[in-house]
């Protein structure tokens, strides 16, 4: 009788344990990074900017079967082109807040070595200062999304390190009857690339 209560004891435990393993095993992790970032084409951001320069932090969960999610919110600075002011007008200080949510998958090169592909929404948020009214601002809103990848090389543990590139496409909205002005001022394409650490938990 005692060995019947034994196992009826020790049966479910293993039951558990087993189906544990067969489950999947998500991994998540968070990252810090130094970021550049430079828009191109014929718009404001291009044109009457100089490049951006910031830091970011984010986040990935990823499955055994390498595609995950991901979030990233990266803070850029950045300052009025010499020989542009008048162009951009009576501004200045540009700050640029920009919030990633991504499907990202993972290629395993090497035991140490990884490619991370990312695709995904973009959230821009633009902020400038009106330099003859102290403290106000002009703060603008713009949607959009992005492509990239990184390359990540694990240094010891769960500890890592990565080098990323990613085309954001920024789509503002300003409204101008004339086509060429609204494209200018609402449509641009940036260029960025990061280096950061990575921690797997």
């Amino acid at each position: 009788m005692r060995i019947v209560i034994l196992l009826l004891m020790i049966s479910p435990a293993l039951f558990l344990s087993q189906k544990r393993k067969k489950g999947l095993d998500v991994v998540s992790n968070i990252d810090v990074k130094v970021l550049a970032m430079k828009p191109i084409g014929n718009n404001w951001l291009a044109k009457d900017l100089q490049p951006f320069y910031g830091f970011g932090f984010g986040g990935n969960l990823m499955t055994p079967i390498n595609f995950g999610v991901g979030i990233d919110y990266s803070a850029y600075f950045s300052n009025v082109d010499y020989g542009r002011r008048n162009s951009y007008g009576n501004l200045g200080s540009p700050r640029m807040t920009v919030i990633d949510a991504f499907l990202t998958h993972r290629d395993e090169i090497s035991e140490d070595f990884y490619i991370e592909e990312m695709a995904g929404f973009s959230f821009y948020r633009l902020t400038n200062n009106f330099i003859d009214l102290g403290s106000e601002q002009l703060k603008e809103k713009a949607v959009g999304f992005h492509l990239g990848g990184k390359a990540i090389y694990t240094l010891d543990g769960p500890q890592q390190v990565f080098v990323a590139g990613k085309a954001n496409f920024y789509f503002g909205n300003t409204f101008n009857e004339n086509a060429d002005i609204r494209r200018y001022y609402s449509r641009s394409v940036l260029l960025s690339l990061s280096l950061g650490y990575r921690y797997n938990f």
